[in-house]
């Protein structure tokens, strides 16, 4: 079973993993309002390469960009 991480902890997991964060209040904002699951978990596979890792320069802005334009 997976434990719980608070926003913050979300958003430095991202950071690990190579995506880069802009502006972390924004991001905040963006993760306490709409989740992480939703954002990250439906899109990162676009974003990443064969080796199942982020491509370089990948922002978060970026993929929360592709979830707003499905929203639609």
């Amino acid at each position: 079973m997976k434990t719980y991480k608070s926003d913050e902890e979300l958003i430095e997991y991202l950071i690990s993993k190579n995506v880069k964060i802009i502006n972390k209040k924004d991001t905040l904002n963006k993760l306490s309002k709409y989740s992480y699951y939703s954002i990250i978990n439906s899109y990162k596979n676009i974003f990443k390469n064969e080796n199942n890792e982020y491509k370089d320069g990948v922002t978060f802005d970026e993929i929360f960009s592709l979830y707003e334009f499905d929203k639609i």
